[in-house]
């Protein structure tokens, strides 16, 4: 018997909650032209086990045949369908460099070929975008600086910097395609132990003054001629929210903070994270770096042990109890040297501790705090609203938008 079907396609998830959470950080982004729904799920599909480790093949392929569709667009003079080819391949090849073994040529291999896909597509866009280098004690962090294709006239600038595991490129899609629409110049930049800078610095790690290099990528903005100092925003997400806090709290030339979340202390954001109590390991669960892939998978599952490895290789330790020690130097001592004006961002599914430090951020700083919680029936109550950025957007420009009327 013949038939008609509308799609072979099935829309399936993962039985795990953090590749679900992966998955929508991928389609989160379609807004911005980061992904197609329908080039996700036939990644998806082949991922038979729900394995991260068949995450990269799957998604790399789809990428490999973005940049040779770019490729022939090129040649017969279809320059935006290249570029939204690249803009797409530029994030699969991120979501395949993030579920590979951080210590393994493939991870680095996948980071190349992203930023190097950002860079064709950047080069086709109406919006004028180019990599730059921001001098750092020796080192050039990578970024990018992004003008409007009409220009930005009163010089308003924001400056966006992710968090643990996310890249330059992806910011992009996040939060400086909206900027840019809005008439806002974008600097994109990673510091010490980001993803990006790791790729071009494999010893350059995290450290707990990120107030450091924070001031040369601000050194950096304010010597652009198209850059208004009195105008001038820094936006954190994630990990972020920590950084971009530790830089306020230095930093006078901020004019305006966006933390999404607030992150005061990082050790107590992280044990929340891997729900433990406690600053003391016991015993029993202090693995090693050296001994993770060995332990048996009912014990514990190939994303932990990704995510662990991650942990080692970004702070440059060798063990779960090393890394617990070393993050509460991750601190925010003086919150109330924030005078800048602050917008604090949470979303409700995010957990107590991040209701815990997002509070206290909001009592503590000096100058005047807006507070937004983004609610499930928004579509927006995940970690840093990666399920609708459109909205989050709409709240940080409309804010800072009011923010830069009276500068």
């Amino acid at each position: 018997m013949t038939g008609v079907e509308r799609t072979a396609t099935r829309i399936n998830g993962f039985q795990s909650a953090e590749m679900d959470f992966q998955l929508m950080r991928l389609l989160g982004v379609a807004n911005a032209g980061g992904c197609a729904a329908g080039e996700v799920f036939a990644a998806r599909s082949q991922m038979p086990n729900n394995d991260p480790r068949e995450w990269p093949e799957a998604f790399s392929l789809v990428a490999d045949r973005l940049v040779k569709t770019a490729d022939q667009n090129v040649k017969q003079g279809h320059l935006h369908a290249a570029a939204s080819a690249l803009l797409r391949a530029t994030n699969y090849y991120r979501s395949s460099e993030y579920y590979s073994d951080p210590y393994s040529d493939k991870a680095a291999q996948f980071g190349v070929a992203s930023r190097n896909a950002f860079i064709r597509a950047a080069g086709m866009l109406p919006h004028h975008i180019v990599a730059v280098d921001i001098p750092f004690e020796g080192n050039d962090l990578p970024g990018y600086f992004m003008q409007p294709v009409s220009g930005a006239p009163d010089g308003r600038t924001i400056i966006i910097i992710t968090g643990f595991d996310g890249t330059g490129e992806e910011l992009y899609f996040q939060s400086a395609a909206d900027a840019l629409s809005r008439g806002y110049n974008v600097l994109v930049a990673e510091g010490p132990g980001q993803v990006g800078c790791l790729r071009r610095y494999p010893n350059l790690l995290f450290r707990p003054d990120y107030e450091k290099p924070l001031a040369a990528v601000i050194d950096y903005a304010v010597r652009q001629k198209e850059v208004a100092p009195e105008r001038l925003a820094l936006y954190g997400i994630s990990y972020g929210g920590y950084f971009a806090s530790r830089a306020a709290a230095h930093d006078a030339r901020i004019r305006a903070l966006v933390v999404n979340s607030p992150i005061v202390g990082l050790g107590a954001y992280m044990r929340g994270f891997a729900h433990i109590d406690s600053e003391e390991v016991p015993p029993e669960e202090d693995v090693s770096l050296a001994e993770v892939d060995d332990v048996p998978e009912q014990y514990m599952s190939q994303e932990i042990k990704l995510s662990f490895k991650s942990a080692c290789r970004r702070f440059g330790v060798e063990r779960f109890s090393e890394w617990i020690n070393v993050l509460k130097a991750y601190r925010v001592h003086n919150l109330a040297d924030i005078k800048c004006p602050a917008l604090a961002l949470v979303g409700s599914g995010e957990g107590d501790e991040a209701f815990k430090q997002f509070e206290q951020f909001r009592n503590t700083v000096s100058g005047p705090v807006t507070g937004r919680i983004f609610e499930p029936n928004e579509g927006a109550d995940m970690h840093c609203q990666l399920g609708n950025l459109p909205l989050s957007n709409a709240v940080i420009y409309n804010w800072l938008d009011y923010v830069f009327a009276g500068s």
